[in-house]
């Protein structure tokens, strides 16, 4: 149960990062949102809070204690990239239920490694992958999921919306990381069925992503590769047949467009509560994501950090330097 919620949570945020009312409103959105999935180069952060109640009747007092960890979930990032030169900056913040940490990934070319949290020191992925027999990454940035699979998600939003959902307002000034920017703010509200209708097909283009597989079975600890697979298979299979009890009770979207066309600042607000009928299973679900862009297509400097014998580490130190909540996360049972 732990190492899935965690999971789900990765998998909310790759979904939800991957994405006066006139009759040009829908139009005028989706012509930004396709814009700026475009950006190759600049830099984004986000900020997010999930709050979860779990169905605890008849759990025990200790598994109750460990699901405390996930009933106040929140996190940041920030990231600095060039798809072109293959480069890029990823700075995490995770906080499960007041444990928080940092994890940092980079990539310069073929060199992918990443600062662990709690020791402070890096351990090469690309080495990791070269071991393991697997190709190494050389098209595509770090991610969780492919470019195919985020490329399907940020389809599968666009063609969720209809003109009543999205209601496009006055021009504002914002503040950004930019300096004042005059943006159009764009407000979009989804209904219960349409939500899980997008939730549903997300899932199940997820679930065919051969990436977000691969990164799933190195995630979790099995004896073999087949009882990874079923894992997966059923991992999906019950996220679908979850969707069914949720009932969505609000959500709202809010993008800012510069007078360039790129959203630059976006929100996102939703409420689900669910007829929980597994222990240990969320009842009431409430999420808040705020993202930004910032330095579109500008040049961007990288510093990274130099790599010696005194501050890396190989894959064989992990199990003796991680704390125990960070080894339960990847846990299967």
């Amino acid at each position: 149960m732990k190492r899935k919620l965690t999971f789900i949570i990765v998998l909310l945020l790759v979904a939800l990062t991957a994405t006066s009312c006139g009759n040009n409103g829908l139009a005028d959105y989706k012509k930004a949102a396709e814009k700026t999935g475009q950006i190759t180069k600049g830099q984004n952060s986000g900020e997010f809070k999930l709050t979860m109640e779990f169905h605890t009747e008849g759990m025990t007092k200790e598994e109750i204690n460990q699901l405390n960890y996930y009933q106040d979930v929140s996190g940041s990032f920030r990231s600095q990239f060039d798809d072109a030169t293959r480069q890029g900056i990823y700075r995490n913040y995770l906080n499960l239920g007041g444990f928080g940490f940092d994890f940092d990934i980079y990539q310069n070319g073929d060199e992918i490694f990443a600062k662990l949290p709690v020791v402070g020191k890096y351990i090469k992925l690309d080495e990791i992958i070269k071991e393991a027999g697997k190709k190494q990454i050389t098209e595509e940035q770090p991610c969780m999921v492919s470019e195919k699979a985020k490329n399907a998600l940020r389809k599968e939003w666009a063609e969720t919306l209809k003109e009543e959902n999205v209601f496009k307002g006055k021009n504002i000034v914002l503040t950004t990381p930019d300096g004042e920017v005059k943006t159009t703010v764009y407000t979009i509200t989804l209904n219960d069925e349409q939500v899980k209708k997008l939730a549903s097909n997300s899932i199940q283009i997820l679930s065919e992503d051969e990436t977000l597989k691969s990164n799933f079975q190195s995630m979790i600890k099995n004896d073999t590769d087949q009882t990874k697979a079923d894992d997966y298979e059923e991992f999906f299979k019950k996220m679908q047949e979850r969707i069914q009890k949720d009932t969505v009770e609000s959500f709202q979207y809010t993008a800012y467009v510069d007078i360039d066309g790129y959203i630059v600042n976006e929100t996102m607000e939703f409420y689900i509560t669910r007829e929980a009928l597994e222990l240990g299973e969320p009842s009431d679900i409430r999420f808040h994501l705020e993202l930004k862009n910032w330095d579109i297509s500008q040049k961007q400097n990288f510093e990274f950090p130099e790599l010696g014998d005194g501050n890396t580490m190989g894959a064989e130190g992990l199990e003796d330097t991680m704390p125990s909540i960070l080894k339960n996360l990847f846990q299967t049972q």
